[in-house]
């Protein structure tokens, strides 16, 4: 059984061993969530090497895979074709207590990548612990596509309601508090509401009439 988490590496070094096309995927969904990532291989992919100049926080080091390569790391990635070198840089990583996912090669991974899809702040994420990563593809498009097309807004609609809620209702118990936001979500109509007041920008009205039922 694995633990699901969602790691903040905003900011972190994150190390990428290889610069295939599998490397690219990773290092742009990486710089994405902000990370410094450093990416080590002798031969970079193209794409790859383009992106890093549009990008500050990409280093590029053009050679083979080193012993201490992983030092300072927060998270490591191996990207290549081979198991030797996957091998090498899980025993290092797994010694400075890094955590290693080597890409298709669970026996030197510490951690896994879940097949995931984002929407504005909605990240969704799943996993079979590397059983079957087509079949995690799948399930992830199933829950993609019965997703809502107005997922953002809906959510800063929410996340704007939570605010005002905590910072000027602070006396109600936190249970109360939980249970209001949990009803204007499970109900399509106050929903749809709260959405209207957010953008006519009359949320504050339309929670002090909620609460005021």
């Amino acid at each position: 059984m694995l633990y699901p988490i969602m790691y903040k590496i905003k900011g972190k070094r994150v190390v990428v061993i290889g610069a295939g096309q599998v490397a690219l995927r990773k290092v742009k969904d990486l710089t994405q969530a902000g990370a410094r990532v450093v990416v080590i291989a002798p031969d970079i992919h193209h794409e790859l090497e383009e992106f890093a100049l549009s990008n500050p926080t990409i280093t590029i080091i053009k050679r083979e895979y080193q012993k201490g390569d992983c030092a300072g790391a927060a998270l490591v990635f191996s990207a290549t074709n081979n198991t030797q070198v996957n091998r090498t840089v899980f025993d290092e990583a797994s010694a400075l207590n890094i955590p290693i996912n080597a890409v298709d090669d669970p026996d030197n991974s510490s951690f896994y990548v879940p097949s995931f899809f984002t929407r504005g702040s909605l990240l969704v994420a799943v996993s079979t612990g590397g059983a079957s990563p087509a079949m995690a593809a799948k399930v992830r498009r199933l829950i993609e596509q019965s997703i809502p097309q107005n997922i953002e807004i809906l959510l800063d609609t929410m996340n704007e309601l939570r605010t005002l809620i905590k910072e000027n209702y602070a006396h109600i118990p936190t249970s109360q508090r939980s249970d209001i936001l949990k009803a204007i979500v499970t109900d399509e109509k106050l929903l749809e509401q709260a959405v209207e007041a957010y953008n006519n920008k009359t949320l504050q009205k339309f929670l002090e009439s909620i609460l005021h039922k």
